[in-house]
């Protein structure tokens, strides 16, 4: 595995961005720990193993940043867990993301990216257990509208960070790079919000075959879905609508 930094030869505003995030990532985690947070470690450990497991099963959306599995495990671990482990998983996962397969380790990406989704996943957190809370509508469970909202901060968190990072860095548009590269992956997030809301809700089910099924059908709509925003975030760039990352 190499050693590359790189961090001097970024724009200034670049490193500025990538140390905001890094601090600010910190603080996010050092603010959900101070409270105290109860950790089962045998569902801990198999959230881990699954963040692993779920972000090298990735597809490329563009140049370094893709989309994987890792979305749905950390949303269960966002309904489930408390935010500081959600943070942790999403962390590291994320990082499996960053190093492999290159396995090149690259210190600003790593500290980028490990800040941005511990802001993520504690924006998405506290959206989804304060709308959790409140009955939105009498006939819908209010766990439906915590979760579609909850997927929704998760996108924009995570698309929003990667195009301005990507943006100081290349001298580019954000708004272009998010609307030609990130934005159609919006509907992913959201089945990856429900996949994790299935799982959950049928995780003690009396009929598991029908529940295996659904979750499979649904993972399966959910693995088109990233494939679908792969394509089409390559498809922009070999017309040539946008030439860097």
């Amino acid at each position: 595995m190499s050693l590359q930094s790189g961090f001097k030869t970024l724009p200034v505003v670049a490193r500025y961005v990538v140390m905001a995030f890094g601090l600010a990532g910190l603080a996010a985690m050092l603010y959900a720990s101070s409270g105290g947070s109860v950790f089962e470690p045998a569902r801990l450990i198999a959230l881990l193993a699954l963040a692993v497991a779920g972000a090298r099963a990735k597809v490329k959306l563009y140049r370094s940043s893709s989309i994987s599995f890792l979305t749905s495990i950390v949303m269960i671990a966002v309904m489930t867990e408390s935010s500081a482990a959600a943070m942790l998983i999403g962390i590291c996962g994320v990082l499996v993301q960053t190093v492999f397969p290159s396995k090149k380790f690259v210190v600003y990406q790593i500290v980028f990216n490990a800040g941005m989704i511990a802001l993520t996943v504690g924006a998405t957190f506290g959206t989804y257990h304060w709308l959790a809370g409140i009955k939105v509508v009498e006939t819908l469970p209010a766990a439906v509208p915590a979760t579609v909202l909850a997927s929704f901060v998760y996108f924009l968190g995570n698309s929003l960070s990667v195009s301005l990072i990507v943006a100081v860095t290349r001298g580019m548009s954000m708004y272009k790079v998010w609307t030609e590269h990130f934005m159609s992956s919006a509907p992913s997030f959201l089945i990856a919000g429900i996949l994790s809301s299935a799982v959950i809700g049928l995780a003690g089910s009396q009929f598991l075959p029908i529940a295996g099924i659904l979750v499979t059908v649904i993972a399966f709509v959910y693995y088109c879905s990233i494939r679908f925003t792969a394509k089409a975030s390559s498809a922009s760039a070999k017309a040539g609508v946008s030439t860097a990352a």
